[in-house]
């Protein structure tokens, strides 16, 4: 799991990330270039529940993404919980395998995002 801060007031030009609001639901999608499997696109969708965002289950491969959205200045902080999640592993193999991706992956977006905007990682 990955925290990080987001200031939508400052835009999302540059960044691998599509954000829409649908009423209470936050949705959006992280596209990532991974050395193991190329570009990935993860979907993820959360729930606005007053200040908190909750994540909603989609099938894996895909984003779980909490967290809480706060006021600042004329936009929204959202400080996030972001989680990759994976089909369940049967073997030993495949836990491994998968160990190995989210590690690829949390590395990979925390570099891409913290080099194309003021994010706290």
């Amino acid at each position: 799991m990955k925290a990080l801060e987001l200031d939508l007031g400052k835009g999302l030009e540059g960044l691998p990330l599509e954000l829409s609001w649908e009423g209470p639901l936050l949705k959006g999608i992280l596209r990532q270039a991974n050395p193991v499997l190329g570009e990935v696109a993860l979907p993820f969708q959360s729930r606005l529940e007053g200040s908190r965002l909750t994540p909603i289950p989609l099938p894996p491969p895909a984003l779980a993404v909490g967290g809480e959205v706060l006021p600042k200045g004329e936009g929204l902080l959202l400080r996030l919980e972001v989680d990759l999640l994976l089909p369940e592993a049967r073997t030993w193999g495949e836990r491994a395998f998968f160990r190995l991706l989210k590690a690829i992956f949390l590395h990979t977006l925390e570099r891409a995002l913290s080099q194309k905007t003021p994010l706290g990682l």
